[in-house]
């Protein structure tokens, strides 16, 4: 299962994102997009000791020469460290071999949690990318009104992933109305649950310094909630956010970070009753730490001087 951040604000709880559900799958050199596999430390209580388990989340490559990936900070909290080299002990699938990881440039987790602005991570390889596998640039600015996401999330009942799985998405902000995620519909036929799920949509705002360093996608269409729009989830932390740029050229403007998903059912919403899913296939917001923020480029400036390769276009 893919790695999850739980954030605790009262009763609401904030999940970090797992899959793009009901995505296309498409080949890892078009969008690329890879696969981390992180080993974790987790203490098991049934033996009071520390036991490894291994969390899959996303990544995108945006230098070759050497290989650079940006993925985000939290897949690496609870990260195994080799001793020798201080570095996480993660697995890169680009559907070649790719050389060992030299360097792992990443906010701490009580940074993240603080400012979610600062959850991204800059890995560098020693060694260049596979053949075939191409760097996408970092853009630093936004002219369109729609988003390629790309990961290897998958929801309860999708198999695994031997290539990521993308969709078209419109793009919002996290500074959006509340509305555009949960329509004015439902509020009318359960006022105190949509209240609820407002309360949690504002609680993040509490953990950013801005809100408008986030980018945001939800599953309204029709000022309807559609289950069977795509959306991200379990293990698509990481993954990219695609854009065309001035030049055509297809570019990085964030990646995912979170999701904000219904922790309850009920019987007044219709979507719960016709599909019968569980809660982790029910986000209704997914947020994108947009990569030309202060935080970004401080982080893109250490990884520099441990030799990455990334390159930013306005």
């Amino acid at each position: 299962m893919g790695q999850v951040i739980i954030l605790f604000v009262s009763w609401m709880i904030i999940h970090p994102a797992q899959a793009v559900i009901f995505g296309e799958p498409t080949p890892v050199q078009q969008v690329s997009t890879g696969q981390l596999i992180v080993d974790q430390l987790k203490w098991y209580g049934g033996t009071n000791s520390l036991v490894t388990q291994q969390d899959e989340c996303s990544s995108v490559v945006v230098g070759t020469q050497p290989l650079t990936i940006i993925t985000v900070a939290h897949c690496l909290r609870d990260a195994k460290i080799t001793p020798q080299t201080r570095i996480p002990v993660v697995k890169l699938f680009l559907g070649k071999p790719v050389p060992a990881l030299r360097a792992a440039l990443y906010n701490r987790f009580n940074e993240v949690k603080q400012n979610l602005a600062s959850d991204l991570a800059v890995l560098v390889f020693d060694g260049d990318a596979p053949e075939g596998i191409h760097a996408l640039p970092v853009l630093n600015s936004i002219n369109e009104t729609s988003v390629l996401l790309c990961g290897y999330g998958r929801g309860d009942s999708d198999p695994n992933l031997e290539q990521p799985s993308c969709a078209d998405k419109k793009l919002l902000s996290a500074e959006d109305d509340f509305y555009l995620f949960v329509p004015e519909i439902y509020e009318q036929l359960d006022p105190l649950l949509h209240l609820q799920f407002r309360a949690q949509f504002l609680a993040k705002r509490a953990m950013i310094r801005s809100t408008s360093a986030l980018l945001a996608v939800s599953r309204v269409e029709n000022d309807r909630y559609q289950f069977q729009l795509p959306m991200p989830t379990l293990g698509d932390s990481g993954g990219p956010w695609l854009v065309k740029g001035h030049n055509g050229e297809q570019g990085v403007i964030a990646v995912t970070s979170f999701i904000e998903t219904f922790y309850r059912k009920n019987k007044q919403w219709p979507f719960f009753n016709e599909h019968p899913a569980p809660l982790s296939d029910f986000p209704y917001a997914a947020y994108g730490v947009r990569l030309d923020t202060a935080e970004a480029q401080a982080l893109f400036k250490r990884a520099r001087l441990e030799g990455a390769d990334i390159t930013i276009m306005d």
